[in-house]
């Protein structure tokens, strides 16, 4: 059987096409973490504050601003700042690990700031400000860690090619 790279007629990887796979898959990660850990923020602030704002605005924020917006943004971000790296090294999992947790904080604060200040306490920052503050920060470094590990390990990497999301 030949082999069809070296056919004539098959035409060469483009430029960046390496990189351009792996930013795609490093802001699929952090948008499925972020995702995943909006879900769970949804579903607590609906059991704990049930009666704190309409729940079409609170799915919108949460899942559409924050889930995929925000682990967007860190995905890429956090590709900027390690694309330059190894995939699969220790540094890049470290330097992956820390921008992520990092910049995921930094959407906690933001969020906190926005649900505290602005006085829409849809998830409980001014009845529960320790509460909000703890979850969300505990959620980022997690995040964090997990996207590194997914993305720099030979475990994290065998269940990226098993996810259909990630072809």
């Amino acid at each position: 059987m030949r082999n069809p790279s070296l056919s004539p007629t098959a035409s060469p990887p483009a430029p960046g096409a390496a990189a351009d796979s792996r930013a795609a898959e490093t802001i699929k990660v952090f948008v499925l973490a972020g995702f995943a850990a909006e879900t769970s923020f949804l579903v607590l602030g609906l059991v704990l504050f049930p009666d704190h704002g309409p729940l079409l605005w609170r799915v919108v924020w949460t899942l559409g601003l924050c889930g995929v917006g925000m682990g967007a943004a860190v995905g890429a971000l956090t590709f900027l700042v390690t694309g330059r790296l190894a995939p699969g090294s220790r540094p890049a999992l470290l330097v992956t690990a820390v921008s992520a947790a990092a910049l995921y904080s930094v959407c906690q604060t933001l969020c906190w700031s926005l649900d505290h200040n602005v006085g829409l306490n849809y998830w409980g920052s001014v009845d529960q400000p320790v509460l909000f503050l703890v979850k969300g920060y505990v959620a980022a470094v997690l995040g964090g860690i997990v996207g590194a590990l997914q993305l720099h390990t030979a475990a994290g990497r065998a269940l990226t090619r098993r996810v259909g999301v990630f072809r």
